[in-house]
């Protein structure tokens, strides 16, 4: 079952999609870099500037992760309120699986 997880997420994530549901706007792809509360993601339509802010969970599986582990290339889900103005993220979902140049 974990295993078709990460083949589902990593397929989304290939993707780069930027996409609205359920009150979120999710931006998919891979960290471009992190700039002080500034994060850069890499999508399939271009770069992605989003802030984090103390609230913003940051997660790698199950378990919370830092913003020290969005090194660049780490694959991620976004979730951002369709409300904010700052594009600030509500929750950062990193991808167990590597991604590939």
């Amino acid at each position: 079952m974990r295993n078709l997880r990460n083949a589902v997420l990593t397929s989304l994530l290939m993707a780069g999609l930027v996409l609205a549901h359920n009150g979120f706007e999710h931006v998919i792809g891979t960290v471009a870099a992190l700039t002080g509360d500034t994060l850069t993601v890499k999508t399939s339509t271009g770069n992605v500037d989003v802030k984090l802010d103390a609230k913003t969970a940051i997660t790698k599986g199950d378990q919370k992760a830092q913003a020290a582990d969005l090194k660049q290339g780490v694959r991620v889900v976004i979730d951002i309120p369709e409300e904010s103005k700052d594009h600030v993220a509500h929750a950062v979902k990193i991808s167990g699986a590597k991604a590939t140049h």
